[in-house]
């Protein structure tokens, strides 16, 4: 099918050759975008596009943003933007960071959670800050809940005294794993992103023969809105058997307040792909939305390029939708210098949104690994709109 394009209210849609329609609803639009009656093609909201709207609209990244240490034989994992609330010009970055030289291997347990700035922009580049949990302590994602006034950590981990030598000991955090500590979704908040309170671990596994008995990879995202003020948070999560033994796939619970008790939302699986890092949000329409590493054979853990996924519903309940036609994003990475870098891993996926109530996709960020390395980094590659939103804080030329 071949396809042409048209301009509507400025955005570029995409319409089929000889009249052909691409869309009989908004669901095959991914609820990313409206099908517009009569050409019965998708309109995409700013950030996405392709023909089904399934695409994150990404542009070319900037060389030396993100956060790369690796020349020092440090290496990192994931990032989550956090936008200061009273500097407009400050933004933070958590993500996780392997301490003794170690690399991506020996995540566990020699990884621990820090905070560095940028005052160039959401992209960075970052310096670091202070460390905010130590060994072990990994997948560290940050939300502010408006009905708590809290800024929430959600992570997976417990505290390690991990050896110099990089090794992989056999350790627990919990129920659901005895081998590698990562079943058990730990919790700090704080009021101000530099001083931070245990709550707890709020979320566990189990010693069990279910198919999520190995909790870990949170995702949380509070419920509240201008209608409806309330405190529940809602928790995405990947689950797998005991130890991991089984597929890795995801669900989602709920807790009526930040500390729980959460409750599965369903005693299924979301959807039977295997996946895993999840991360959730919920659109300006009130639609839910995933963006997942997928685990197919040509993406997974350095098998190919499918390793972003999209997923949505339009309720919480679901059923929830996912997208294994049109990749949200791949490996590759191109940059404003005109090179590009074909990544052996691209994963743990995560946006920095829009701050006008309209949900839009501003910034990707992923934790990385180049080919032939054994070290990480963070990359965060702008979308369309990014650099309109950076002009209106006076941070893009």
């Amino acid at each position: 099918m071949r396809l042409f394009f048209l301009l509507i209210s400025g955005l570029i849609v995409a319409v089929a050759s000889k009249g052909t329609p691409t869309c009989e609803t908004d669901n095959d639009c991914n609820l990313n975008g409206e099908c517009l009656p009569g050409v019965k093609t998708c309109k995409c909201d700013s950030g996405w596009t392709s023909s089904d709207c399934g695409a994150l609209d990404l542009r070319p990244a900037t060389r030396g943003t993100g956060f790369n240490i690796t020349s020092t034989g440090t290496s990192t994992w994931g990032s989550k933007i956090i936008h200061d609330p009273h500097n407009p010009k400050l933004f933070h970055l958590f993500l996780a960071e392997f301490t003794d030289d170690c690399g991506l291997d020996y995540w566990s347990p020699y990884s621990r959670i820090i905070r560095a700035e940028s005052t160039a922009g959401p992209a960075g580049p970052y310096t670091f800050t202070q460390e905010v949990v130590g060994a072990f302590a990994h997948n560290p994602t940050v939300i502010y809940s408006p009905a708590d006034r809290k800024y929430l950590l959600y992570y997976i981990g417990c505290p390690q005294s991990p050896p110099e030598t990089c090794t992989d000991p056999s350790f627990t955090c919990g129920p659901g794993n005895f081998i590698n500590g990562e079943s058990g979704i730990s919790l700090q908040s704080s009021t101000d992103l530099k001083t931070w309170k245990f709550v707890g671990q709020i979320f566990q596994g189990a010693n069990d023969d279910a198919w999520d008995a190995d909790v870990t990879n949170p995702s949380p995202f509070p419920l509240w809105s201008h209608s409806d003020q309330t405190s529940e948070i809602l928790l995405a999560y990947r689950g797998c058997p005991v130890n991991c033994s089984g597929n890795e796939l995801l669900n989602l619970a709920t807790a009526r307040s930040f500390g729980g008790p959460y409750t599965k939302t369903q005693s299924l699986p979301l959807f039977s792909a295997p996946n895993e890092d999840p991360f959730i949000w919920r659109d300006k329409r009130g639609h839910f939305h995933m963006l997942t590493h997928s685990l197919e054979p040509d993406g997974s853990f350095g098998s190919g390029p499918k390793v972003g996924r999209h997923a949505y519903s339009r309720t919480l309940e679901g059923p929830w939708t996912f997208n294994n036609q049109t990749l949200a994003f791949s490996t590759l990475v191109e940059y404003s210098d005109g090179t590009s870098v074909n990544f052996y891993r691209r994963e743990r996926p995560q946006l920095f949104f829009s701050e006008d109530g309209q949900m839009t996709p501003l910034y990707l960020s992923n934790g990385v690994q180049e080919n032939g390395s054994s070290m990480s980094y963070s990359v965060i590659q702008p979308l369309a709109g990014a650099k309109q939103w950076e002009k209106t804080f006076g941070l893009a030329a």
